[in-house]
């Protein structure tokens, strides 16, 4: 081969070899900005997942509920039951919600309370809820049904030589005004002939002073409950002539609410209504648990809290039975003169709250 062949082919190799160098530098090039171009990808996405977690973060903290104060009025005894148990158990914590819980001597006392706007909200028999409605002149909404009770809370506890309802004719009988108890005294009477002007209705302020009339005989019967029929129990003077199962179809617990504040804590109401639904539960399968509870708080008998909770019937529910009692009821006292002919409790009670909070709660035809 000549010199200048050689030569051209030495140009060609080297023409050829760069090619190569080239084709290959071209293709770790582009793998290179392919791995850059996927990585990056994968960083936008990470940010972009970051940034939707932090909007969702962002969101969640500016929903979640403020943490709102509410001033429970409540009995001594066991109507403030699923307050004390949602204390316990932390339900009004879970709802934002911080709760305080004042004592009163009987649920219309309670009652009052609110209506007087020392608190906000609170809970009382049926009987004492149309009392107060009738004097509310609109400034009271009945928010929820928390409890329907069995018959037989009240005990008619009579002097020993009473033996029927026939005997209490010239007797007096004591009883504390607009409670549950007011109520069952006097339907006792009616139920079995006998005229509220054969009998002389003493007033008293509450169970304590009941018991302590019978005791020292400025009367001769009464209707007593919890403790104060175990006192009677145990006195040689004294006798336990029968209960309000004889008297009562149902009875049922009510949370009563200013007009007012349940206009304006609607949200407020509904958590509390969820926490209570939360303490129902509790109470319903932990009953003893629920005795010890109260009765802590509220420096009662845990041993007889025990006994009579089961019977209580806890729970948020509002049924055409309950509905049918308190209009019953609302009967009774406009035929005594204690209601206007025109009440009608639809028009206190809101019951839109419950219902969120508990949907379905609400069984009973409230349109007239």
């Amino acid at each position: 081969m000549t010199k200048s062949r050689r030569t051209l082919w030495t140009v060609i190799a080297t023409i050829l070899l760069l090619s190569m160098v080239a084709a290959a530098c071209g293709s770790s090039n582009s793998t290179a900005s392919g791995t850059s171009s996927t990585t990056s990808t994968t960083q936008a996405t990470a940010t972009t997942t970051n940034s939707a977690a932090s909007t969702t973060e962002a969101a969640t903290a500016t929903t979640a509920p403020e943490t709102q104060t509410v001033r429970i009025a409540s009995d001594g005894f066991l109507l403030g039951t699923q307050a004390w148990v949602a204390l316990d158990r932390g339900f009004f914590k879970d709802e934002n919600l911080n709760v305080k819980v004042s004592l009163f001597g009987t649920g219309i006392e309670a009652i009052q309370a609110v209506i007087a706007r020392q608190a906000d909200i609170g809970p009382a028999l049926d009987f004492a809820v149309l009392n107060l409605a009738g004097a509310a002149k609109d400034n009271m909404r009945v928010v929820a049904s928390i409890a329907a009770p069995k018959p037989g809370f009240h005990s008619l506890a009579v002097r020993k030589e009473i033996n029927g309802p026939q005997d209490l004719v010239g007797k007096k009988i004591g009883y504390v005004v607009g409670t549950s108890e007011n109520f069952v005294t006097v339907k006792y009477l009616l139920d079995n002939g006998i005229s509220l002007k054969d009998v002389t209705l003493v007033p008293l302020p509450g169970l304590f002073e009941l018991v302590g009339a019978l005791r020292t005989n400025k009367i001769q019967a009464a209707w007593t409950w919890l403790s104060g029929t175990t006192e009677v129990k145990k006195d040689d003077n004294l006798k336990i002539l029968t209960n309000d199962s004889s008297v009562l179809d149902t009875v049922s617990i009510y949370l009563v609410a200013g007009a007012e504040w349940t206009a304006k804590n609607q949200d407020t109401l509904v958590r509390l209504l969820k926490a209570y639904d939360q303490a129902s539960k509790v109470i319903q399968a932990e009953p003893d648990a629920a005795a010890k509870i109260v009765a802590k708080d509220v420096s009662g008998d845990e041993a007889l809290f025990a006994q009579i909770i089961p019977n209580q019937r806890y729970g948020i529910s509002f049924t055409q039975v309950q509905l049918d009692s308190l209009d019953a009821i609302a009967k009774f006292l406009i035929d005594s003169g204690k209601l206007a002919p025109d009440f009608d409790i639809r028009k206190f009670i809101d019951f839109s709250a419950m219902e969120k909070a508990v949907p379905g709660s609400v069984t009973a035809n409230l349109s007239k």
